[in-house]
């Protein structure tokens, strides 16, 4: 591709996300009476900046092909701080791993902007294999905390199945969603541990987590339901 038929093409696709990013999410005319359903999600992959992607730079990528395919944008944690809706994003690529990034939004309906980078989540003493799904807690002790799923590898798992990992609760907090403090991963009784949050206040001076305890990976087994830690 000659670089004048790759500007063009490249002014095509910033133009193209511009008008994706500047849709007006407007609401069904239907609904319950007590939520209110858009009718366009408010973050796909489509949301994530084109530079992550693609290598802009003619010499390098001279066909402009995507250098790093982003297969979704999921399952995020939603934040209100001084009027602007902040949500913690899975991006997920094409080798099915995550990261976590911000994108804004003044309204949390539409026109959500991803930062330019995303979070760097430091690491515990036993290195994550793959990170997702942070729930976002502004608590009364005065941090913002993050509390996500963190996969290790199950030593017990055989070759080539990845469909099988430890997964448990990771716990980071932030004053200002840029700077992340890793603290312990939360420990209870349940071999695998996940989706779960941090109640906003203390509960008779000490911190409560609504946890989803597991007996492996997939299976709930014996271990089901909601329950209530108090740490």
């Amino acid at each position: 591709m000659k670089k004048k038929e790759f500007n063009k093409k490249l002014k095509q696709l910033f133009r193209q996300q511009k008008q994706y990013l500047s849709l007006t999410n407007k609401p069904f005319k239907s609904n319950n009476g007590i939520y209110i359903r858009y009718k366009n999600p408010v973050m796909t992959a489509e949301h994530t900046p084109l530079f992550w992607r693609y290598d802009l730079n003619h010499e390098t990528n001279p066909f402009l092909m995507e250098r790093m395919q982003i297969n979704s944008a999921f399952n995020p944690g939603a934040i209100l701080i001084n009027g602007t809706i902040y949500l913690v994003v899975r991006v997920e690529g094409a080798d099915r791993k995550s990261f976590l990034a911000i994108a804004e939004s003044p309204n949390g309906i539409d026109n959500f902007r991803f930062w330019d980078y995303p979070i760097v989540m430091p690491e515990t003493e036993n290195p994550d294999v793959n990170i997702y799904d942070m729930r976002l807690i502004q608590h009364e002790d005065g941090w913002i905390y993050g509390v996500f799923c963190t996969e290790r590898k199950d030593p017990n798992a055989p070759p080539g199945d990845t469909c099988i990992a430890m997964a448990q609760a990771g716990i980071a907090r932030t004053q200002d969603l840029k700077n992340w403090e890793r603290l312990a991963d939360l420990k209870t009784k349940s071999p695998q541990q996940r989706n779960v949050v941090l109640h906003p206040e203390f509960y008779q001076g000490k911190y409560a987590f609504y946890t989803r305890p597991q007996d492996d990976f997939i299976q709930t087994g014996s271990g089901g339901g909601n329950w209530l830690g108090i740490s």
